[in-house]
């Protein structure tokens, strides 16, 4: 058996060392697939519920400007509304607000009452910061 192991150091065969190779490289690439694997999962990660500002069903919410406020009634981009007296107002961040927040030049989302022309059940406001 010594016989057969000197002669392949001599031809510069070393037992195992193709294979040990092979294996080197496939746990080198095996840590490298993992590390990418984690860092992009990382990287996408789960947007928390903070971070969408807006309810998801908006779809049928127009979009406007306050022009002008009133002592009951207020107008978005020159059109009058007034809210129902169960409006639910909103912030971009999903917080509740009151009617007093209503003011000039704010954007907002709002949702017209179903069946009604003039009358604002939901509405969220985009406030400066």
């Amino acid at each position: 058996m010594d016989d057969v192991r000197i002669g392949e150091e001599k031809k510069g065969l070393h037992r195992g060392s193709r294979m040990s190779g092979h294996r080197r490289l496939f746990v080198r690439a095996g840590i490298m697939v993992l590390a990418v694997t984690v860092l992009s999962v990382m990287s996408v990660g789960v947007t928390p519920a903070d971070d969408q500002p807006l309810p998801s069903m908006t779809i049928s919410y127009q979009n406007g400007t306050i022009t002008a406020i009133y002592e009951k009634t207020f107008q978005i981009d020159g059109r009058t509304y007034s809210l129902t007296p169960d409006a639910v107002i909103l912030d971009d961040s999903g917080n509740k607000l009151d009617a007093g927040m209503l003011a000039v030049t704010l954007e907002v989302k709002y949702h017209v009452k179903k069946g009604e022309t003039d009358k604002i059940d939901r509405m969220i406001l985009f406030l400066l910061r």
